[in-house]
C-alpha cells in the first residue's frame, strides 16, 4: 500500500513540474473582426490557439497565453473591397496586411477595407526581349488573373498595391531595372505599383557583357567558382583577405578583444557559441564559402552567393546512415537528423538546391552574375539571429522594397524614398565591405561607411538646423538618435531569447525542426540611446562577466564604451536595441562568471537546455555547477531612417529616456540631478511656476552661462 502512495505522489509531483507554469499562464481572448464586409473574410492566423484553433472567417476569436506571439494575414481584396488597414481596440494600428503582434490583454484586431469603384489597367511589359517573360503578379486582379508572360494586361480597383516580380534573367539578358510609363523606377527584380492611374510597369533586360557567351556544364557551385576565377583571380583573392571571406582580423574597436577573430566561434546572444565542430553548417548558410571555415583559398568561395539573386544553396545530406543522429527529445519523442555531409579533409559539401530555383539552370546563373544589390544583401543579413528582422531590427527582407516611412534611403523614388542601394553607403572597395556595429568584433580595414554629412552637407555644424536648439545636439547626438526613433518598422523584432524554454520551429535545422529558444518580438519599438565613442565591449569565450548595465541592471556580452564627460564629438548618443537572451553561466569554482559555449545543436534536436550546457563545459574545459542568466548586448540602430516629419523633440523628451519628473533613462546613464529637483531648485530660488525642460535649460545654461555640475554630477561646458 505504501509504495502505491508513494507512486502516486510521484506522478502529482510529475503533473505539477509540467503543468503548474501552464495553469497559471495568463490566457487572453482575441477577437478578429472586419469592416465593409463586417463578416465572411478570411483571416489566416499562426500559431494555432490554445484550443488548436488558428485561420477562420470574420467574426472569431481565438485564446492565447501571454506575451504569445501571433500572426494575421488579412487578403489583399474582400467581397470587391480593397484592404487599407488593421484596427486595433478601434485605433490604426497598421497598414500591412501582415501583421505580427503578442497579447497583454483582450484586444479586438479588425481589418479594414475601403470600397473602390474605379478600375485602371495595368501593362506588364518587358524589353529585350519584349516578350516570353514570366513575370509573378500578386494579387489576382478583378477577373481573377495574376501572373503572366509579357506582354499582358490586369486589371485593379484603384487604390490597389500591386506586387511585381521579374526573373533575374531572360535567355541570355540580365535583369536591369522597373520602369513605369518609360521612366526609371525601380532597381529590384521585385517591386510594387499602387493603382491610381493606368499604367504600363515595363521590366528591362541588358545583354550581360562578358557572360552571355559562357559556354559549358556546370554540376556543382565550386565549378562555377572555377570558372569565374579563370577571369577574376584577383577579385578571388581579395575576397578571401576581407571579412565576407572570413579572413581573422584584429579588432581595434573592441577594447577587451585578444588575437584575431571572424566571427565564427565567438558568443552572443543569439545562437550563443556557434564552434565550427557544431553548427558550422548553420553559420555557413551565409557566409559566402563552399562549406569551408578556415584556411580558406580563392576556390572555397562562392561566388554566386553575392553575384546572383536567383541562386539558392544547400548542403549535401550526409548519405551515410550510420552517422545520423538519433535523439529523444524532452518530450520523449524520438527523432532522426541528417547532418551535412563533411568530405574527406573534413569541411562542407554545397550543392545547387534545384527545387528552389524552378526553371533556372546553372548556365543561367552564371550568366546572369551581376554586382550585389540591396536584394543581395539583405538575402543574408536580414535573417541574421535566425529569422526575417529577428536581430537588428532595422533591416528585413522588404527593405528591398521598402515605404518611405519604413527607410527613406531604401525606398525607391516612385515610393518617395531616395532609391539608394546597400552600397550607396557601405562603399566597397577590393571585396572589402565597410560597417561594424557595437556588438561586431573585427574591423574591416582600409575601407569606411560613409557618413551623413557626406550627402548632408553642413547638418554636423551648429548652424546646419533650422532652430538653435536642434543645432545644439549635434556634438552629443548622433544624427540617428533624431531620425531613427523606431525600429521594427517592417516586421517584427526579437527583443529576448530565453534558452531554457524550449519551443519547437519547424524550419531549423535545413527544415528538421529544432527546439530554439523562446523569442519575444515586437514591431514598432522605441529606440534606447548609449554614449558610443566608436570602440565597444564584447565579451569573448573564457573571460569573466564584469560589466553591468546602469539602465537595464541586465549584465552585459555587448556595450558601447563613451560616456556623458567625454568631449563634444567623442561619445555621442545613439539610438540602439537592447537584446536579452538567458544564457549558461557558471557560478561556482576557478571558472564562475564565464559564459558556457553550450552546445547550440544538441539544444536544437533535443530541447535540453542544461545537458547542451555541461556539454560544452566539456568543451571549454570547465568544471563546476552553472545557473541560467538573463544578459544583454547593445545592438547599434543605423538603418531606417524615416522621413524629416518623424523627427521630433517629444521622441525623446517627456518619455521614459528624458524625463525631469523620473528616474529617467538617461538618467542612469549620467544626467540624474543629486536629489529631485524640487529640492534641488530650492538651493538657489523658491519654487517657479514655469517647469519646462527646454525653457529651464536655456534659462540656466544659455542665459546664465551656468555650468552642468552645478545641478548634476557631472562636469561639462
Amino acid at each position: 500500500m505504501m509504495k502505491k502512495v508513494l507512486v502516486l505522489i510521484s506522478i502529482l509531483a510529475m503533473v505539477c513540474v509540467f503543468a503548474v507554469p501552464t495553469a497559471f499562464a495568463a490566457t487572453y481572448t482575441l477577437t478578429v473582426a472586419s469592416s465593409n464586409p463586417t463578416s465572411g473574410v478570411a483571416i489566416t492566423v499562426t500559431p494555432n490557439d490554445r484550443n488548436g484553433r488558428g485561420s477562420g472567417t470574420t467574426q472569431f476569436t481565438r485564446s492565447y497565453s501571454d506575451s504569445t506571439s501571433i500572426k494575421l494575414t488579412a487578403p489583399s481584396t474582400a467581397s470587391g473591397n480593397t484592404f487599407q488597414k488593421w484596427q486595433r481596440d478601434g485605433s490604426d494600428y497598421s497598414t500591412n496586411r501582415t501583421i505580427t503582434f503578442s497579447l497583454s490583454r483582450n484586444r479586438t484586431m479588425k481589418a479594414v477595407y475601403i470600397t473602390s469603384t474605379t478600375a485602371y489597367t495595368l501593362t506588364v511589359a518587358s524589353s529585350n526581349p519584349t516578350s516570353g517573360v514570366a513575370i509573378t503578379v500578386s494579387p489576382n486582379d478583378r477577373s481573377g488573373l495574376g501572373n503572366g508572360t509579357t506582354q499582358f494586361t490586369r486589371s485593379y480597383n484603384s487604390a490597389t498595391v500591386v506586387s511585381l516580380t521579374a526573373p533575374a534573367t531572360s535567355g541570355a539578358n540580365t535583369f536591369q531595372k522597373w520602369q513605369k510609363g518609360g521612366v526609371d523606377y525601380a532597381a529590384t527584380q521585385a517591386t510594387t505599383v499602387t493603382m491610381g492611374a493606368a499604367a504600363t510597369m515595363t521590366a528591362v533586360y541588358v545583354t550581360a557583357s562578358g557572360h552571355a557567351g559562357i559556354t559549358g556544364t556546370f554540376t556543382t557551385p565550386a565549378e562555377v567558382t572555377a570558372m569565374c576565377l579563370t577571369c577574376h583571380s584577383g577579385q578571388g583573392t581579395a575576397v578571401v583577405n576581407s571579412l565576407h571571406g572570413m579572413m581573422p582580423t584584429l579588432s581595434p574597436n573592441v577594447t577587451n578583444a585578444t588575437g584575431f577573430s571572424q566571427k565564427l566561434a565567438e558568443i552572443n546572444t543569439f545562437c550563443s557559441y556557434p564552434n565550427p565542430d557544431m553548427a558550422a553548417a548553420a553559420c555557413l548558410n551565409c557566409h559566402p564559402t563552399l562549406g569551408k571555415f578556415e584556411n580558406l583559398a580563392a576556390t572555397d568561395i562562392d561566388c554566386l552567393q553575392c553575384h546572383n539573386d536567383s541562386y539558392k544553396r544547400r548542403f549535401t545530406p550526409e548519405p551515410d546512415s550510420a552517422k545520423w543522429v538519433n535523439v529523444v527529445d524532452w518530450m520523449g519523442l524520438s527523432k532522426t537528423y541528417v547532418p551535412a555531409y563533411k568530405k574527406a579533409d573534413g569541411y562542407f559539401q554545397i550543392e545547387f538546391n534545384w527545387a528552389a530555383m524552378p526553371g533556372i539552370t546553372a548556365l543561367d546563373l552564371v550568366r546572369g552574375v551581376k554586382k550585389p544589390t540591396t536584394t543581395t544583401c539583405l538575402s543574408c543579413h536580414a535573417k541574421a539571429g535566425g529569422s526575417d528582422w529577428a536581430k537588428r531590427g532595422d533591416i528585413g527582407l522588404n527593405s528591398a522594397t521598402a515605404t518611405a516611412a519604413q527607410d527613406v534611403h531604401l525606398a525607391s523614388v516612385a515610393n518617395g524614398g531616395a532609391g539608394l542601394s546597400c552600397t550607396s553607403c557601405h562603399v566597397p572597395a577590393n571585396h572589402k565591405i565597410p560597417g561594424r556595429g557595437i556588438d561586431l568584433r573585427p574591423t574591416e580595414t582600409g575601407v569606411a561607411v560613409k557618413t551623413c554629412v557626406s550627402c548632408h552637407l553642413g547638418k554636423d555644424t551648429t548652424s546646419g538646423h533650422s532652430t538653435s536648439a536642434v543645432n545644439r545636439h549635434v556634438g552629443r547626438v548622433a544624427c540617428q538618435a533624431c531620425h531613427i526613433p523606431q525600429f521594427g518598422k517592417g516586421g517584427a523584432t526579437e527583443m529576448s531569447r530565453n534558452w531554457t524554454l524550449p519551443v519547437w520551429n519547424a524550419a531549423l535545422c535545413n527544415g528538421q525542426g529544432a527546439w530554439a529558444g523562446e523569442e519575444s518580438k515586437l514591431s514598432n519599438v522605441s529606440a534606447d540611446l548609449a554614449f558610443f565613442n566608436g570602440t565597444s565591449y564584447v565579451y569573448q569565450l573564457g573571460q569573466v562577466l564584469n560589466r553591468v548595465d546602469p539602465v537595464t541592471g541586465f549584465t552585459m556580452l555587448a556595450e558601447a564604451n563613451g560616456g556623458i564627460t567625454d568631449a563634444p564629438g567623442v561619445s555621442k548618443l545613439v539610438p540602439i536595441k537592447r537584446h536579452q537572451s538567458k544564457m549558461a553561466v557558471m557560478n561556482s569554482g576557478s571558472d564562475t562568471g564565464k559564459v558556457i559555449p553550450f552546445d547550440v545543436v544538441w539544444q536544437f534536436m533535443t530541447g535540453f537546455s542544461d545537458q547542451a550546457a555541461e556539454q560544452g563545459k566539456t568543451f571549454a574545459g570547465y568544471s563546476g555547477t552553472h545557473e541560467w542568466k538573463w544578459v544583454e548586448a547593445e545592438l547599434a540602430i543605423n538603418h531606417g531612417v524615416g522621413p524629416a516629419t518623424t523627427v521630433a523633440c517629444a521622441n525623446c523628451h517627456g518619455t521614459s529616456i528624458i524625463n525631469t519628473s523620473t528616474d529617467s533613462k538617461l538618467d542612469k546613464l549620467g544626467y540624474k540631478t543629486p536629489k529631485p529637483t524640487s529640492d534641488l531648485c530650492n538651493d538657489c530660488h523658491g519654487s517657479e511656476t514655469n517647469t519646462s525642460f527646454v525653457s529651464l535649460h536655456d534659462k540656466h545654461v544659455r542665459s546664465e552661462g551656468y555650468n552642468c555640475n552645478r545641478c548634476h554630477s557631472f562636469s561639462r561646458p
